[in-house]
């Protein structure tokens, strides 16, 4: 069922159109240009300055920023430069509720967006300041995307899986794209939003949380931080403690850096590693909750290819993805269970994924 990178057919791309992909997260914009075969020919991440949270015109013209920069450097990258280029598609992935065919932000937590029509700026950006883009001659369209829907697309066309899979980005936050037939599926904009439904809470019994706040990167090394300040959760397994710190959610999530996320996690895994037994619940309990969430959705979808793109996988087959196979195997019982892959493209999944769906969109 999968479409390994080296088989995949390129895309095919017209003479003097350029694709750029734009992938924005709460720190950084990340652009790049790819080739039809999803390798990087030129790439660059610029960092977004705090006051533009909450901002959708100030976060608009640093993506432009971002994409002329990219533009202007083409001639060192590109044979025969920008001068041939006349028509610059974009495709934007941000993380949310996005309504794709109106170009608008309904809802992003990371960002701090609602109901902003982020294309159509991003676009006024580009047409308004001509500066790096002068030697355009042509068309200029700006596509907005979700970006685990990204993700999925470029793994199907250039990374692990085939045309029909469940993608599963497990990072600050938690989020999946069902991919049919090629194609992403929006539900109006909601799919995807894996990460906000309630799960049962391990570390207050009775209680609910997010999945999010019980199995992100970012949570388990908050939830495994509590744990050690707090005495009860270590012997008990339902100290308050571990709660309060994970379910700050998503808005605690977006003042930690990854740096942080990633120092947290390594000392998450020496732990572990070292028999810690509050160390090892934490890590788990999460497992459990991601291994529900596939399960059902093997009930629902049957056995597609599961892509799972995660900072987990610095712990390995052996410490992450075996226990979760494992997981979901017992809990799917006699259907077939699905093949657990690993991301092929990692990080670079939702920025590829937008310059490649904005290339196959563009008439």
């Amino acid at each position: 069922m999968g479409c390994p990178a080296d088989l995949a057919e390129p895309l095919h791309r017209e003479e003097g159109v350029l694709a750029v992909g734009v992938d924005v997260g709460a720190d950084a914009v990340s652009a790049v240009v790819a080739d039809g075969w999803g390798s990087v020919v030129s790439s660059l991440e610029l960092p977004v300055p705090k006051e533009c949270r909450s901002d959708v015109n100030r976060l608009a013209q640093e993506i432009g920023n971002a994409i002329r920069s990219l533009y202007a450097g083409l001639a060192d990258d590109l044979s025969g430069g920008a001068s041939g280029v006349t028509a610059l598609v974009v495709g934007v992935s941000v993380p949310g509720v996005v309504d794709e065919d109106e170009g608008r932000v309904r809802r992003s937590e990371t960002l701090g967006l609602q109901d902003a029509p982020l294309a159509s700026l991003v676009r006024q950006s580009l047409s308004s300041h001509a500066a790096g883009l002068s030697e355009l001659s042509g068309d200029l369209e700006v596509r907005l995307y979700q970006d685990a829907g990204c993700g999925a697309w470029a793994e199907s066309q250039w990374g692990a899986a085939g045309r029909n899979c469940l993608y599963l980005a497990v990072g600050e936050w938690i989020s999946s794209a069902v991919l049919l037939g090629g194609t992403p599926v929006l539900g109006e904009g909601w799919a995807g939003q894996v990460g906000r439904i309630l799960v049962p809470d391990p570390d207050w019994n009775g209680e609910r949380a997010r999945l999010e706040d019980v199995a992100s990167v970012c949570a388990m090394v908050r939830r495994h931080t509590a744990g050690m300040l707090d005495d009860s959760a270590g012997s008990s397994g339902s100290g308050s403690g571990a709660t309060a710190s994970a379910s700050g959610g998503c808005d605690d999530a977006s003042s930690e850096s990854l740096t942080q996320c990633a120092s947290g996690l390594e000392a998450l895994l020496c732990a572990i590693g070292s028999g810690d037994r509050e160390a090892r619940r934490v890590w788990d309990t999460g497992l459990d909750a991601l291994a529900e969430l596939v399960a059902h959705g093997v009930g629902l979808l049957g056995p597609l290819d599961v892509v799972v793109n995660s900072e987990l996988m610095r712990a390995d087959e052996e410490a992450f993805l075996e226990p979760l196979r494992c997981r979901v195997a017992d809990l799917v019982g006699d259907l077939p269970a699905p093949r657990l892959m690993a991301s092929r493209l990692g990080a670079t999944a939702p920025v590829l994924g937008a310059a490649g769906r904005a290339l196959v969109g563009w008439k």
